[in-house]
């Protein structure tokens, strides 16, 4: 029986009043008595691959992608699911990548109803239909409980997975809405230092983190959560739907899905049933001193040359601080809680300075001698050669879809032309790359480049813009370390600087 996987997932089509644990129990009794009779034993508990969480694609789904990968061992004769679609219900990338995966590893697929060995065409042809059968069913039911929830919500009920700060979620009748909790009182808080205190969110979030309150998500506020708060209307009273919907691109060959802000007339803003935390009137104030804040001038003046260049260990970049009664300063706007202390500029500057000499005094030994071929053209057309046998693939993969009715006449242009482009594009790097000879590293040029960046730097009369290009040019970051506990003007600890080049 170790020659056997199981699959549980459930899915949409099982119904809201089971739960996951319900259904997965339900369908690993089924699956285990259908293996008793029918492959002579049960499946141990290692080779059962229970899926909780939910996802539309396999990328969203860890235990498929596992199972994926176990059925690359030559040792594994078979997957055991309840039906074909709870492998995939997916577009047809992840239908396609489903039926190569088990196609080409030779792997069945085994119901209590059916198996189906995908190295038979027949076979192959009718999951297909399965899964394309399923992702229609899919489509279908988001539409129609996108509908339901649009509803719910012009009703005023509250239908996010998570409560709001300063809320619970509880049960009304068959929907849900919203209670007042004991976070109520720090919301109350918020609005209140914001309104009247004449502070910013930054300073709040200090002020709550000082008081040992903590958000619910993460160990410390920040400025942005409490922005967010101070905007968000679920504190007088009201829901709002569609402001932050998810938005999935097609990006460096997958599906990223992002949370972008909608814009305002595309949101669902109505009365709920909830009791509000804040008045109208504070509210209101609060919108006000968003729009009176002071803008940042479209042209300022740079003051730092590690601008966008230089950052903290923690992550946030180092910030130029003019002192008027001593030096100016690069210091993080973390350094509350990451304990990096700032740093005199100037030496920051000097200490740029001396690396840049040293990197400088390494190339220039690199300048007359002679260096070996890489091959690197060679590697890069082979790469390219491989990619074009993988176009030939999709392409005969292409006309069989056609064949077989799952690709319109309409779809299979569009794709078989955008082959062809590629195709011709492949072709005409490979050309290129066969022909261009091995560029040898240019050390003169790069000695050049650090130079001009460290006479820039130490030349007062060069202005801070052209100082920052400069470095720009030849340094790709720098991090910046000066951890202590120990603070005073006779504790010096020295700062050390990462530099890398690029």
């Amino acid at each position: 029986m170790s020659k056997y996987l199981v699959y549980l997932r459930k899915s949409r089509a099982d119904g809201e009043h089971e739960t996951v644990e319900e259904v997965l129990a339900k369908h690993y009794k089924m699956i285990q008595d259908y293996a008793a009779a029918k492959l002579g034993g049960t499946i141990p508990e290692e080779l059962i691959y229970r899926e909780i969480v939910s996802g539309e694609t396999i990328q969203d789904r860890p235990e498929m992608k596992k199972v994926l990968d176990r059925i690359q061992a030559e040792d594994i004769t078979g997957v055991l699911v309840i039906e074909p679609q709870r492998l995939s219900r997916g577009d047809l990338s992840d239908c396609g990548t489903v039926i190569r995966a088990f196609r080409y590893t030779e792997t069945l697929i085994i119901t209590p109803t059916k198996t189906y060995d995908l190295a038979d065409k027949f076979d192959r042809k009718f999951f297909e239909m399965e899964l394309m059968r399923g992702n229609d069913y899919l489509e279908y039911v988001k539409e129609i409980m996108m509908r339901g929830r649009i509803a719910s919500v012009q009703a005023g009920n509250y239908i996010g997975s998570g409560s709001p700060y300063g809320y619970d979620k509880i049960k009304d009748g068959k929907t849900f809405t919203l209670a007042p909790n004991g976070e109520a009182d720090v919301v109350r808080l918020m609005f209140e230092l914001w309104t009247t205190g004449n502070v910013g969110t930054t300073t709040i979030a200090h002020k709550l983190n000082e008081m040992h309150i903590k958000p619910r998500k993460s160990e410390l506020w920040s400025s942005a959560s409490i922005r967010d708060m101070l905007r968000n209307p679920v504190y007088i009273g009201k829901i709002r739907w569609n402001w932050r919907k998810n938005v999935k691109k097609y990006e460096d060959g997958e599906l990223v899905t992002s949370r972008p802000h909608a814009k305002t007339e595309d949101w669902i803003l109505v009365e709920g049933k909830h009791e509000a935390i804040i008045s109208e009137e504070v509210f209101d104030a609060a919108q006000e001193r968003f729009g009176k804040l002071p803008k940042t001038k479209p042209k300022m003046k740079l003051n730092n040359a590690f601008a966008g260049i230089m950052h903290c260990t923690c992550g946030r970049a180092m910030t130029y601080r003019p002192q008027p009664r001593c030096e100016d300063r690069l210091l993080c706007t973390n350094q509350k809680y990451c304990n990096n202390r700032s740093a005199i500029y100037q030496e920051v500057v000097d200490e740029v300075i001396k690396a840049l000499k040293g990197f400088a005094a390494d190339i220039k030994e690199l300048i007359d001698k002679p260096q070996k071929p890489s091959g690197v053209h060679k590697a890069v057309a082979a790469a390219l050669e491989k990619e074009l046998n993988s176009l030939e693939t999709q392409q005969e993969r292409l006309y069989e879809f056609l064949e077989q009715g799952v690709y319109t006449s309409e779809i299979f242009t569009k794709r078989n032309a955008a082959l062809a482009q590629r195709r011709s594009e492949l072709l005409e790097a490979i050309e290129k790359s066969k022909s261009e000879e091995v560029q040898e590293v240019d050390y003169k040029q790069r000695y050049i480049a650090l130079m001009k960046a460290v006479r820039a730097l130490e030349d007062d009369t060069v202005s801070v813009a052209d100082k920052n290009h400069l470095l720009r040019c030849v340094i790709k970051d720098i991090t910046y370390h000066r951890e202590t506990d120990i603070r005073g003007k006779w504790k010096n600890v020295p700062f050390t600087l990462d530099i890398e080049l690029l």
